[in-house]
């Protein structure tokens, strides 16, 4: 009896551990994106008869093993970014995790308790829970779950609907879905028809809808004009300290004159903060020679400081656009910096933060401007290291500012050499595919280590580099029109969710507090039986 009682007990906590494994091990990088769609049925399991309150530890747990699986690569990040030891490395991973971890700890608190006490179907509230969570829990890293589904086109084009968070949705559904099914027959003995079959129903649309927009999108890219583009990728690590900035620039010179030599190219991207340089005004040229004498236009990453030499303001992030003699055409300040890397919280209201901060810790000043750059007659949209990964930051930026003047191509540039050789590169490539879908525009990745790369406006990663190789990768872009339905109106079903969430958890309160309701299982055995008492 102690022993049933205590595999009873600890069976829910190893469905937990085995539900995060699972998550992460589904993700982009590790690219068994199939186990995504079951991965969430050992947490929803292991939460069915328990209190609001256990779910929540539970959840927790399957969250914190979910995101030491998936952010172990940031024990590297702290290391290079931060200036850290690997065991302050370590602590740093494992409060991120249980910071990330509350957002599976609150779906499964707010699914427990808005199914115990209203009686909503798990296969439909839990997804709805999940997708208002993805939208509004704030986090350093977003880990949208619907990206470990890049690789399948055919279900992501909803992107354009709804954003990234459609997606994750969709995921979630089919988690909770097999799950009530299971759980149905198990405890009833019966087949849940009516969900399977609304559950093929939306597949099927989802789908369909998908090889619809393919179909269109690639007929409209093929019509499109077309910017021949190539990127440079030196392998040279931002932790590398056997080669410094004159070595980096150097390699970058030589290898867009020899890729210049070979085709012609309408541009040469480089990836972020190649050099560093000051300039008196944003209207300035650079000598040819700082670019490699291709006489070809290039876009490229630097440490910016405005203004003159006594200024001792902090630098941008930015990002410059020059003609083919070095004119600069326009230029974009970072705007999203990375917390403790590139800035400290708070620490312009408490400067004193700065001096205590290891010395690897940057000081940068967030950009300002929302406007595209102007290449010809074509607008650029340019958006620098993670800023790619926050939908509604690139969203903002192509709205096309204060004209509003549509930009026809994205293009980021990165440093992923802070995360090591690990499976962040591929998460921060398949986040950021999403947006091409979100907006039908391609996206021009260009990074100092890998992965560089060019995305189609399906969300397709046409060409890619390895990771940690020297490479050079030449595309033709189409210069796209138009904006979807996403652009227009942002993430509805986040908020829509948000509501539908709130009124749940509302009502399941107030159920609460008038009867003081013994925990229920998810689907219940059979219905209560009531006997009248006659005075």
């Amino acid at each position: 009896m102690p022993f049933s009682l205590t595999t009873k007990t600890a069976l829910p906590w190893i469905a937990a551990i085995t539900g995060g494994i699972l998550v992460f091990l589904g993700y982009a990088g590790f690219e068994q994106f199939y186990l995504e769609w079951i991965c969430l049925v050992p947490v929803l399991w292991a939460i069915r008869d328990q209190r609001p309150g256990r779910a929540f530890c539970i959840g927790w747990l399957a969250g914190i093993i979910m995101n030491i699986g998936g952010f172990y690569w940031a024990i590297e990040m702290f290391r290079q970014f931060a200036g850290m030891p690997w065991p302050l490395g370590a602590l740093g991973l494992l409060l991120l995790a249980a910071a990330n971890g509350i957002v599976l700890a609150a779906w499964a608190w707010a699914t427990r308790l808005i199914t115990r006490d209203t009686g909503w179907n798990v296969a439909w509230i839990s997804p709805v829970i999940w997708t208002a969570l993805e939208k509004f829990w704030p986090e350093i890293f977003p880990y949208y779950l619907g990206a470990s589904q890049y690789k399948l086109p055919l279900v992501t084009q909803i992107a354009d609907l709804t954003g990234i968070l459609g997606v994750s949705f969709m995921v979630v559904y089919i988690n909770s879905t097999l799950f009530a099914a299971t759980e149905q027959w198990f405890v009833k003995r019966k087949i849940a028809i009516r969900q399977l079959l609304v559950l093929a129903a939306v597949l099927a649309a989802v789908l369909i809808y998908g090889q619809v927009r393919i179909r269109a999108v690639d007929r409209q890219a093929a019509a499109a004009k077309h910017l021949t583009i190539g990127l440079i990728q030196t392998n040279h690590g931002a932790g590398d300290r056997r080669q410094g900035p004159e070595s980096q620039l150097r390699m970058h010179q030589e290898m867009s004159r020899t890729l210049a030599a070979s085709q012609l190219l309408d541009l040469i991207v480089w990836p972020e903060s190649i050099l560093g340089i000051r300039l008196k005004s944003r209207a300035a040229s650079l000598p040819p020679g700082v670019l490699g004498d291709t006489h070809t236009p290039t876009l490229f990453g630097a440490v910016l400081l405005l203004g003159e030499g006594g200024d001792a303001r902090p630098p941008y992030g930015s990002a410059l656009l020059t003609d083919g003699s070095g004119r600069i055409l326009g230029t974009y300040e970072k705007m999203v910096l990375v917390p403790f890397g590139e800035y400290i919280p708070f620490g312009e209201i408490f400067p004193a933060l700065y001096s205590l901060a290891p010395s690897s810790t940057g000081r940068f000043r967030p950009g300002e401007s929302l406007e595209p750059l102007l290449f010809g007659k074509y607008l650029f949209s340019v958006n620098i290291c993670y800023e790619d990964i926050f939908p509604g930051q690139v969203r903002s930026l192509m709205r096309g500012g204060h004209d509003r003047r549509i930009p026809d191509v994205m293009f980021n540039l990165t440093n992923d050499s802070w995360y090591g050789n690990s499976t962040e590169p591929m998460e921060h490539l398949a986040l950021a595919s999403f947006r091409s879908i979100e907006h039908r525009r391609s996206l021009v990745r260009s990074t100092n280590t890998g992965i560089s790369a060019f995305v189609d406006p399906v969300g397709r990663i046409v060409t890619h580099s390895g990771i940690w190789t020297r490479e050079t990768l030449v595309d033709r872009v189409p210069m796209m029109q138009g904006r979807t339905l996403y652009a227009l109106c942002g993430d509805w079903i986040g908020w829509f969710c948000a509501l539908l969430t709130l009124a749940g958890i509302g009502r399941a309160l107030l159920v609460s507090a008038r009867h003081d309701k013994p925990s229920q299982p998810f689907v219940e055995t059979a219905a209560p039986k009531y006997k009248r008492r006659h005075r």
